[in-house]
């Protein structure tokens, strides 16, 4: 079973997304606060991490940009999601594998998750 660590700050959507992964078969950790990403992937090891750009007092842009660097995370596929789509543009920079817009349809998600685990 695929390991995903979904990081968001908003609680109602953390939880939604945490049910919806679960739901289709996916081991899922899920943290609201940014502080508590390095200790998750050091202990929970997941094959891939859903992102949210905007969580208050960090960007999730940095952080994938930090696990990019860091031997131990830099081959985990990391996957941005941000209410704003402008947000998109700006995937390259930080070498993340895709953004996916929200509000996202469900089988958009779990294809495009999919296409980072195979």
């Amino acid at each position: 079973m695929n390991k995903i660590l979904v990081v968001d700050d908003d609680i109602d959507i953390l939880s939604l997304v945490k049910i919806m992964l679960t739901m289709n078969h996916f081991d899922v950790e899920a943290i609201s606060r940014w502080e508590e990403i390095d200790t998750r992937l050091h202990d929970f090891k997941p094959d891939l991490v859903l992102l949210d750009v905007s969580l208050g007092d960090a960007d999730g842009r940095d952080i994938c940009k930090q696990m990019r660097t860091a031997k131990e995370t830099s081959a985990i596929p990391v996957i941005l999601f941000s209410a704003n789509a402008e947000m998109g543009k700006y995937i390259d920079d930080c070498r993340a594998q895709a953004f996916i817009p929200k509000p996202f349809e469900l089988s958009y998600l779990i294809n495009t998750i999919k296409t980072y685990l195979n």
